[in-house]
């Protein structure tokens, strides 16, 4: 099953320590990674945009693997690509598109109430790459490229 937004932003009360919220960004980064992974190994994504949308997802884990370390935690096992649709283009897209929704909204939801002031931007740089795949994803499916349901 697709984590879903409110599953995701349940787990983030206000209570939430900094280190919590990394854990949980970190979560959705390296699901993110994995089913990036899956559909390139799969051919269901175009390959060139596919290996893009890796990069960066990478780039994202390795950062909040280091900023979590900083501060003592650790990270948990990174998850398979799990309840990833990828038995076509189209199929994967819409899953992607969910997930990165989903990573979206997290990070949305940590940055209003994350104390570390020296993360703020960072984080909002990866949160607004997330919304940049939003966009690429839903360029493949066809949709609105600004519209966000």
């Amino acid at each position: 099953m697709i984590p879903t937004r409110r599953n995701f932003l349940l787990a983030l009360s206000t209570g939430t320590s900094d280190t919590e919220a990394l854990g949980s960004l970190l979560a959705a980064e390296q699901r993110l990674a994995a089913a990036y992974e899956a559909a390139l190994d799969r051919d269901v994504i175009e390959a060139e945009l596919g290996r893009q949308l890796l990069s960066h997802e990478r780039e994202h884990v390795r950062g909040l693997e280091q900023a979590l370390r900083r501060r003592g935690g650790r990270a948990a096992e990174p998850a398979p690509a799990a309840d990833v649709d990828l038995s076509s283009r189209r199929g994967f897209a819409r899953s992607a598109l969910e997930l990165e929704r989903t990573a979206v909204d997290t990070y949305r939801e940590v940055l209003t109430s994350f104390h570390d002031d020296t993360l703020l931007q960072p984080l909002g740089s990866i949160m607004a790459c997330g919304a940049q795949h939003e966009v690429a994803l839903r360029q493949v499916l066809g949709e609105h490229l600004l519209q966000r349901n």
